[in-house]
């Protein structure tokens, strides 16, 4: 098999290991960056294939390096057999400075890359899988045999460099099982404390104002009994898992619990952890039409949160959504309350009414079995005050008084950046040591509605950001995702709604680029007035820096992950 070499078959051989050294090394610092956006995708294979073939996330710099060490390799094979290792070497040494090069995917992005447990598990098997894969492609051009094995296996390796993202997702199948177990040990633990500490479950969901509420009612009823719930957004089977095991204690009266939709049976699930004994329904809506394709898909998956309420139970429902009617109808209990701010769409429980938007807050009326209750929030915008509705009408049927309830609303926050109000200055926008040019002068109010957005918040968020009288109004936003084929109609609606009020809009990213330029140019907004940045970065660098003075209003509308934001380059 030998008789073409001229150099030694250890020579070849070593030259191959340098080859597949440098590839696994580059895989190494490469695939921790794959992994962050597959994290973010929740390790969902197919949703994490579709982000890296509409992002065109391939990898170019590790391919474009061994392509030319393979031709070089090639080149120098027709001047001198030893040049096969010599090349080697050099790619050796080419890729292990790429991967020096990569970005530490732990510390930078907007969403780091979280190295629990199961990305250790998933990133370990998939870097085994790598060099098992390597060495077998190794093998295979060794046994072909021929003069040209070194630049061959460095071409092949092209091919192994684009599949990094593949390994990742196999290696993910492959622990699936193992997961599994790994999850219902965690969740019987969860179930075993729980079944101990005995508290009054409340489970939330809808498709939106699942967090706030969940806030605002943890708030309420820890004045009357500790109060279990999870912190920022965690709304999963294995999030409250986690939660359960680390901060659930004996003496928790109440345990509020956050339930998202993942999918079709995915809050059944949950209910098998967290059996609730009482319910609210924020919403049912257009959001994550992707992820379920039709509104009665939608509806089907909140649904499961009333079906688990037992018959003697609570369930309480925003009477401003048909779809929340019907779940109610559908799920009679011993206490089922509508609330809401519409009376058009029929009778509520709870009546909120009189609202007054000011500087420091809102003051409303609530009108409940027969009586009238005045309060005051610093909460601003109506889907806010549609949680804060909900909260106080749960709260009501669980036995509190409802003024101690009133007082206990005036105290309330709710998790950062949904429509909070925050009086500032320009250099507020501005990260520090990002640019040496001067910051704007002057008193700003920054309306930070950044966690997230739906076609009701955003319209709300735009009513809010209307009242504002004194200074510029201005838009920061990318638009809204996850509506499916509606999401370019709605941003195109938004934006219109928004160019009759605003007096500067910031687009930024390309997700909804075009819908929001298309909106606000029918709603009539000048072009000199529309600014395009790609990260949310360079919009706020450009308000503290060139645009904002005192007395303006900026409402941040949403802020999306790099998965949106960014267009990786690998």
């Amino acid at each position: 098999m030998f008789e073409e070499f001229s150099a030694s078959p250890e020579s070849v051989m070593v030259g191959l290991a340098l080859a597949g050294l440098g590839t696994i090394g580059f895989f190494e610092k490469r695939g921790m960056r794959y992994l962050q956006y597959f994290q973010q995708q929740e390790y969902e294979g197919k949703r994490f294939i579709d982000w890296i073939i509409e992002k065109r996330a391939f990898d170019k710099k590790g391919s474009l390096t061994i392509l030319f060490c393979g031709a070089l390799s090639a080149f120098y094979l027709s001047v001198d057999d030893r040049g096969s290792f010599l090349t080697s070497v050099f790619a050796c040494m080419a890729m292990f400075r790429l991967a020096k090069q990569e970005e530490d995917p732990t510390g930078t992005g907007k969403i780091t890359l979280k190295m629990t447990e199961r990305a250790k598990r998933i990133f370990r098997l998939a870097m085994w899988l790598y060099i098992a894969a390597t060495i077998l492609l190794a093998l295979i051009i060794w046994l072909v045999g021929g003069k040209n094995i070194v630049p061959i296996f460095l071409v092949a390796s092209i091919v192994l460099i684009q599949a990094q993202p593949l390994f990742l997702v196999l290696a993910n199948q492959i622990l699936s099982g193992k997961e599994k177990d790994l999850q219902e040990n965690f969740a019987n633990e969860a179930r075993s404390i729980i079944k101990s500490v005995k508290p009054k479950i409340i489970g939330i969901t809808g498709s939106y104002g699942k967090t706030s509420t969940k806030v605002i009612l943890a708030d309420i009823l820890s004045t009357v009994g500790a109060t279990f719930s999870t912190p920022r957004s965690i709304n999963s089977y294995m999030g409250m898992t986690r939660e359960i095991r680390e901060r659930m204690r004996p003496g928790h009266r109440f345990a509020v619990v956050e339930m998202g939709a993942y999918y079709i049976g995915s809050i059944k699930r949950m209910c098998t952890l967290t059996p609730p004994d009482a319910a609210i329904i924020t919403a049912i809506g257009g959001m994550h039409l992707e992820r379920f394709g039709s509104h009665e898909n939608v509806f089907k998956a909140k649904s499961e949160l009333a079906q688990a309420v037992p018959s003697d139970g609570i369930l309480v429902v925003n009477g401003d959504s048909e779809y929340c009617r019907r779940v109610a109808k559908e799920n009679p209990k011993r206490i089922t309350k509508l609330y809401g701010l519409d009376k058009s769409n029929g009778h509520l429980d709870a009546y909120m009414h009189d609202i007054q938007a000011t500087a420091d807050g809102t003051y409303f009326s609530i009108d409940y079995e027969g009586q009238t209750y005045q309060g005051f929030t610093k909460l601003l915008g109506k889907p806010m005050l549609g949680n804060i509705l909900a909260s106080f009408t749960m709260a009501v049927s669980l036995g509190m008084n409802p003024q101690l309830v009133i007082a206990a609303i005036r105290h309330v926050k709710t998790e950062s950046n949904r429509l909070e109000p925050v009086k500032t200055t320009p250099a507020s926008f501005v990260a520090a040591g990002s640019s040496s040019k001067p910051i704007r002068q002057g008193r700003v109010l920054r309306l930070n509605d950044a966690y997230n957005s739906n076609p009701v918040g955003f319209a709300a968020a735009l009513e809010v950001l209307s009242e504002q009288k004194n200074g510029r109004r201005v838009l920061v936003t990318p638009g809204m995702v996850e509506l499916g084929e509606k999401q370019f109609e709605e941003n195109k609606k938004a934006a219109q709604i928004a160019a009759s009020i605003c007096d500067m809009v910031a687009i930024v990213g390309a997700t909804n680029r075009q819908a929001l330029m298309d909106g606000l140019s029918q709603g009539g907004m000048p072009a000199e007035k529309i600014k395009e940045f790609d990260k949310m970065s360079e919009a706020f660098s450009f308000l503290g820096h060139d645009y904002c003075q005192d007395g303006d209003t900026v409402l941040i509308e949403n802020d999306l992950p790099d998965l949106y934001e960014t267009i990786p380059v690998f």
